[in-house]
C-alpha cells in the first residue's frame, strides 16, 4: 500500500519536476530573446560603422584637397611680402627643422634669411674666454658686464646699416656666436626666434629678439607642432609674437605675417593662440 510519506514525496517530487521545466523554459525563452537582441544590436552597430567609414572616407578626402590647395596657394600668398628685407633666424644646434621652415619660408616671401647660431645658453658668457672677447670689445671690466648689455650692443649692431660689428666678430671668434649669410653692410629688417636648449625657450634669444623690435621691425618666436618648447608663449609674454606650427602651412604663412609687421599675437594650434592665422589675410581696402 502507498502510506502518506510516499504520497508527500510524490507531490514534491512533481512540483520539483514543474520548477525545474519552468526554469528550463524561461532560459530556453531568454536565449532566443537575447540571440535576436544580440544580432539586431551586432547588424545597427555594422550600419554606423560602415556610415562612419563612409563619411571619414570623404573627410579624409576633403582635408586631402584642402591642404593640396593650401600648400599651393601658400606661395602666392606670401609672394613679395619680404621683399628686399633680411630677417635674421636666432637659432641653437638642435633647431635645425624650424630654421629649414623659417629659411624656405623667408626666401619664398622674396626676403633673404640670414642665420645666427649661438652655441650655448645665455650667449656662452659662462665661458670665460668669451667673457673676456666679449668684455675687451666694449671695453669694459668683465665684472660689469651681463646678458642685457651683451644683448642690447649685438641688437644695435644687427639693425645698423654698414655699421661696425666689434662685438660681434668677438664673438664669432669667441666660437659663442656662428653667422651665415649675414655680413656687414647687411641690417636686420626683422628676427625670427628659433632657439631653445633642452626644449625650452632661450632667455637671451628672447631678450636679443626684444632688443631688436623696433620701428618697422618685429620679433617672432616659432617652433613645430612635433617639438613643443613653448618658446612662441614665451615670445608672446616677452611683448613679442609667437607661431606654434611652423610645420603647417598656416603656421608659415602667419610668421611671414608677423615678422612683416602686418600682425601680432600668438597663432597656432596651442593652449592662447589667437587664430590658426591673422584674418583676414587681405584687409578691404
Amino acid at each position: 500500500m502507498y502510506n502518506l510519506r510516499y504520497h508527500i514525496a510524490s507531490l514534491v517530487a512533481v512540483f520539483l519536476a514543474l520548477s525545474v521545466g519552468l526554469l528550463l523554459g524561461t532560459i530556453v525563452v531568454e536565449r532566443g530573446v537575447l540571440n535576436t537582441q544580440k544580432t539586431s544590436l551586432v547588424q545597427g552597430l555594422q550600419k554606423d560603422y560602415d556610415r562612419l567609414r563612409s563619411d571619414i572616407e570623404v573627410i579624409t578626402a576633403r582635408a586631402d584637397t584642402a591642404g593640396a590647395f593650401s600648400s599651393e596657394a601658400e606661395a602666392a600668398v606670401i609672394r613679395d611680402m619680404l621683399t628686399g628685407k633680411t630677417i635674421v633666424v636666432v637659432a641653437d644646434p638642435s633647431s635645425a627643422e624650424s630654421v629649414k621652415y623659417a629659411v624656405d619660408t623667408i626666401r619664398a616671401a622674396g626676403g633673404t634669411a640670414a642665420i645666427a647660431t649661438l652655441t650655448e645658453p645665455g650667449l656662452a658668457l659662462g665661458n670665460a674666454g668669451v667673457l673676456k672677447a666679449a668684455a675687451t670689445a666694449l671695453a669694459v671690466p668683465e665684472a660689469s658686464l651681463d646678458q642685457t648689455r651683451v644683448t642690447a650692443e649685438l641688437a644695435r649692431e644687427w639693425t645698423t646699416p654698414g655699421g661696425a660689428r666689434t662685438l660681434t666678430n668677438a664673438l664669432v671668434a669667441a666660437g659663442a656666436l656662428k653667422l651665415d649669410s649675414f655680413s656687414a653692410p647687411a641690417a636686420a629688417d626683422g628676427v625670427i626666434l628659433a632657439s631653445v636648449w633642452s626644449d625650452k625657450p632661450d632667455a637671451a634669444a628672447l631678450a636679443l629678439g626684444t632688443a631688436m623690435t623696433g620701428p618697422g621691425r618685429s620679433a617672432v618666436g616659432v617652433e613645430t607642432t612635433n617639438r613643443s618648447t613653448g618658446l612662441a608663449r614665451a615670445a608672446v609674454g616677452a611683448g613679442l609674437s609667437g607661431v606654434d606650427d611652423i610645420d603647417e602651412t598656416f603656421g608659415r604663412v602667419s610668421m611671414v605675417w608677423l615678422v612683416a609687421g602686418r600682425a601680432s599675437g600668438l597663432y597656432g594650434v596651442g593652449k592662447g593662440a589667437v587664430g590658426r592665422y591673422p584674418s583676414p589675410l587681405f584687409p578691404a581696402q
